[in-house]
């Protein structure tokens, strides 16, 4: 039978046209909302894609900011070194210079101890002190400044007073 001649009448055939126009607009429809999730998930991956190479770059200009930290820690740490070297340096030739210092220090200390004892020994005694003030530096003595006691006013020109001018 051809559709003239079943147009007519009902068929099996309307029916199975009906099913298959059915079966063609829940096909469409299920094309239609395949290619709608293929779109979705075509943006997705792009996303994914622009994510990922943000990611990427992030990660090289972190890597390339540890980097630049990283140098400039090690040349700080060279700086930090050179100076401590340097103060090292400094320390040890003040210590060195303070040694020589002391030494001289002691030498010259022990040396004075040494005049002054034999100078102290020798000063005491009377005729070496006498020599060194009158023979070598033509100085008085220190200790021979005569007294000169003052003169009492007497009656008489004796020096001693007359019996009878004694008082009894």
């Amino acid at each position: 039978m051809t559709d003239e001649q079943s147009a007519g009448t009902p068929s099996v055939a309307d029916g199975v046209h009906a099913r298959l126009d059915d079966h063609e607009e829940r096909l469409a429809a299920v094309e239609r909302r395949q290619d709608r999730t293929e779109d979705k998930l075509d943006n997705i991956t792009r996303e994914l894609v622009v994510i990922r190479t943000e990611g990427k770059t992030r990660e090289v200009s972190t890597n390339s900011g540890f980097d630049r930290i990283g140098a400039q820690v090690s040349a700080l740490e060279k700086g930090v070194a050179a100076l401590t070297g340097a103060q090292a340096e400094r320390n040890r030739l003040a210590e060195e210079s303070l040694r020589r210092l002391r030494k001289w220090a002691i030498i010259i200390g022990i040396f004075s101890s040494l005049g002054a004892a034999i100078g102290g020994t020798l000063l005491s005694d009377q005729e070496v002190a006498s020599t060194i003030w009158v023979k070598w530096l033509h100085w008085r003595e220190p200790w021979d400044v005569p007294i000169q006691p003052t003169p009492q006013p007497q009656e008489t020109q004796f020096i001693l007073p007359p019996r009878e001018m004694e008082a009894t």
